[in-house]
């Protein structure tokens, strides 16, 4: 038979009761910081980090109060930093991107030279191979310097726009925070 302390002991548990949702994202390894500060803001708590040993990602799994206060806003909040958090990831790529698809694309037509030099050498055109030749070499020498110049340009433009998206996933941490 129940004495009525532990029945009142059962019911306080209950009352007590916290239930949970969970949320499980992969981000690249260098962003794993910004998003465990800022999920925070909205509520989430880290539980764990795993390390995807196939790509340069991590996958971070976090928890937080199903009744937590001011829920809709702060899923609003979060879309947006999820957004700004993408374009940030983004803007930082992209100078590399394009360098590289640039260097590509110069080395391939190099090649392209080189195999005309080559076919016009063994057809006996001598005149023919040198012009090739000397073109093919100047684009497979010109393209490492030509990524490094574009990468700091294009880093160097997209730095305005990475301040602003940084300034603004700030701010909607900032704001999440001050509803929780």
């Amino acid at each position: 038979m129940m004495t009525v302390e532990n029945t009142n002991e059962v019911h306080a548990g209950a009352r007590d009761f916290v239930g949970y949702e969970y949320k499980n994202i992969s981000v690249p390894s260098l962003d794993e910081g910004l998003y465990v500060d800022s999920y925070r803001s909205f509520g989430w708590s880290l539980e764990s980090s795993e390390q995807d040993k196939l790509s340069n990602s991590v996958v971070l799994k976090f928890k937080r109060d199903r009744q937590i206060r001011n829920k809709a806003e702060l899923s609003r909040l979060q879309r947006q930093f999820d957004s700004s958090a993408l374009k940030i990831r983004a803007l930082e790529t992209a100078p590399e991107s394009t360098a590289r698809l640039l260097a590509l694309c110069l080395g391939i037509i190099g090649c392209a030279f080189l195999a005309g030099a080559t076919f016009s050498y063994m057809a006996g055109f001598i005149v023919a191979m040198v012009l090739l030749a000397i073109p093919g070499f100047l684009l497979w020498i010109v393209a490492y310097p030509v990524f490094v110049r574009t990468k700091a340009s294009k880093t160097q433009k997209n730095a305005p726009q990475l301040d602003a998206c940084f300034d603004a996933v700030y701010e909607t941490s900032k704001q999440a925070s001050q509803l929780l």
